[in-house]
C-alpha cells in the first residue's frame, strides 16, 4: 500500500485539532483553579506543582520512548498558557 501524504496530512490536521480541543478543555480547569486561588487569596504561580507536572510530563514521553526534554518543553508550555490565562481571569476580577 503507497502512502497518499495528503492523507497524512489530513489525519496530521485533524490530529492537531483534537489536541486544541484537550487544551481549550484544560483552559476551562485553569479557569476554576484561578478562581479558587482568588477566593483563597494564592498565588499564581506555585513553582513546586510546576515542576511536579514538568516531572509528569518527563517520565510520560520517557515511558513512551519519547525525548523526556521534549515533555518537559511541552509541560513548560502548558503552564505558561495557563499562567498567562490565569492572570487574565484575575485581572479582570479585580478591576470589575
Amino acid at each position: 500500500m503507497e502512502l497518499d501524504l495528503d492523507e497524512i496530512r489530513e489525519e496530521l490536521d485533524d490530529l492537531n485539532n483534537e489536541i486544541v480541543d484537550v487544551v481549550e478543555k484544560r483552559m476551562e480547569l485553569v479557569t476554576k483553579v484561578a478562581e479558587y486561588k482568588d477566593e483563597k487569596d494564592m498565588q499564581i504561580v506555585d513553582e513546586e506543582r510546576e515542576e511536579i507536572v514538568k516531572q509528569k510530563f518527563e517520565s510520560i514521553y520517557q515511558e513512551r520512548d519519547m525525548p523526556e526534554g521534549r515533555g518537559r518543553e511541552l509541560a513548560e508550555l502548558l503552564i505558561a498558557t495557563a499562567v498567562d490565562h490565569e492572570e487574565e481571569i484575575l485581572d479582570r476580577e479585580i478591576n470589575r
